[in-house]
């Protein structure tokens, strides 16, 4: 058994509390281009206009994303953090889909990646996996797994040796005898695998970018192509990857390699339903892509490499009834001349019970061997005196958290769960505790200079050797995490 001691210690002294039913903040990552296809990085909240199903919106919340390389913080004794000087600030990843992709386009596509990776300048946070014929996920130039493996930037790009590391990769992959799988089993193999990818570059601060090499899949089956003999729709599928891409900050920008001559979709239109083109647009509209670029394979690594660089996050709050349980249309204009947008141009409006999105992100992140790495934490797990208790002490970096200016105060509201890990056996959710931020200006600008600290005493069970504090920011959808290791118990006093 354990228990919580519900004596929450926070320097700054926001108000504490438990407001779920709080509106529901609509966050838009946006790139702005110019003519050039260049990153514009001086826009201003002023500048965009958003409309969501036809109606106006107002602009809550506003900042500039700009990733650079990430700075150490400075640690005291016993002190973990998710960010080092070897974190990656950004990453565009590559997903060779062999799974979906028409055995006869596997060559062209592998020659044209080829050429399109060793012209590269700079091969920076830039990540290359396969996903196999039984859909796992290959990494040929991987994430670091962990912090100092990534390797210092501007080193010579490891896509000079592009060649050599796919062949290598192709031969193993591909060793074994290539068998059909049915559509109806490849859709649902497909989409695990994105959403795999999605919950591994949570651990990437900022947003991410993946470029998509694939035949694509249908988002519906005919009655002549399913198991049952009945239509099949993968809509479920598609609204659980938008929402596992809208947590991570990931967009996807498909390359389809159709060769000429081939039909639009390769499991037949009118046996499968919605074209594969169809469905990679409808995906890159929904996560705030780019279209699919065809066999320009080189064309999509270079814009997405630079929309991952700079970005505008706008957040706003859509009325009550705006969840519907419908696609909603959405529209961001900027009045600036010259400039053109880039954001996800639906979503779905679901309605949900009260705190479920956060209890989903909390979740996403407990079983991964990796610390989630958008919102800046470091930490520290203290033995308290004389007690069976564990004090943890934390700082959270409110430079990543949304803190929106209404009034005289500046609001953020923040989920947190501590989570206890023990040898062969289920991780411990040891406490789930809302935390709502209520900021004068003052307060504001010593949080985002000093962070904000939090303070929580726990009784660990006895087996517990690690413990890890998940953060979650409502606003943004942004997550963050740090492991520490439990520190020996001190002794307790007997007379």
């Amino acid at each position: 058994m354990f228990r919580i001691v519900v004596g929450l210690v926070l320097v700054l002294a926001p108000l504490y509390g438990a407001s779920e039913a709080e509106p529901r903040m609509m966050d838009l990552n946006v790139v702005a281009v110019d003519s050039h296809g260049q990153p514009v990085g001086d826009m201003t909240r002023d500048e965009f206009r958003v409309s969501d199903a036809g109606k106006p919106q107002t602009i809550a919340f506003f900042r500039h994303r700009d990733t650079k390389d990430g700075r150490a913080p400075a640690l005291g004794p016993n002190e973990f953090s998710n960010r080092s000087a070897t974190n990656i600030p950004r990453a565009t990843l590559i997903l060779f889909d062999l799974l979906n992709e028409d055995f006869g386009t596997q060559g062209f596509a592998a020659n044209n990646l080829i050429h399109s990776l060793e012209s590269l300048e700079s091969a920076d946070y830039l990540y290359l996996y396969l996903l196999t014929l039984d859909g796992h996920l290959y990494p040929v130039h991987g994430l670091p797994a962990q912090p100092g493996e990534a390797g210092p930037p501007g080193a010579a790009p490891w896509t000079r040796q592009i060649k050599p590391l796919l062949d290598g990769a192709l031969r193993t992959v591909l060793q074994a005898r290539r068998t059909d799988i049915d559509v109806a089993i490849r859709v649902p193999m497909t989409f695990k695998a994105l959403d795999a990818i999605a919950i591994e570059l949570s651990s990437v601060p900022g947003h991410k970018n993946i470029v998509w090499i694939t035949d694509g899949v249908p988002m519906e089956l005919g009655p002549n192509r399913s198991d049952i003999g009945d239509y099949v729709d993968y809509t479920p599928l598609l609204r659980r990857m938008s929402d596992a891409f809208d947590r991570s900050g990931v967009s996807l920008y498909p390359a389809r390699q159709i060769m000429l001559g081939s039909p639009d979709n390769p499991d037949g239109a009118g046996r499968s339903g919605i074209s594969s083109v169809a469905t990679l647009n409808e995906l890159a509209e929904m996560t705030g892509g780019r279209p699919d670029a065809g066999k320009d394979i080189g064309g999509a690594v270079r814009q997405a490499i630079s929309d991952a660089r700079t970005s505008y996050q706008i957040g706003y709050y859509p009325g009550e009834k705006n969840w519907d349980d419908k696609i909603h249309k959405l529209r961001v204009m900027c009045t600036r001349k010259g400039v053109r947008i880039q954001t996800k141009t639906s979503y779905y409006a679901w309605r949900e019970n009260l705190g479920a999105k956060s209890e989903q992100a909390i979740d996403s992140v407990i079983p991964t061997m990796f610390d989630a790495g958008e919102i800046g934490l470091r930490g520290t797990l203290s033995p308290i005196a004389n007690s069976a208790r564990t004090r943890l002490a934390a700082q959270i970096d409110a430079q990543d958290v949304v803190l929106v200016h209404t009034g005289d105060v500046y609001d953020g509201q923040l989920r947190l769960a501590v989570v206890g890990y023990a040898p062969g056996t289920e991780p411990k959710r040891l406490a789930t505790i809302p935390l709502d931020l209520h900021y004068s200006d003052q307060d504001r600008d010593r949080a985002l200079q000093q962070g904000i600290s939090f303070v929580q005493d726990v009784t660990l069970p006895e087996d517990v050797r690690t413990v890890r504090l998940i953060v979650f920011d409502r606003g943004s959808n942004a997550i963050g995490s740090v492991t520490m290791p439990v520190p020996p118990a001190t002794p307790t006093k007997t007379n």
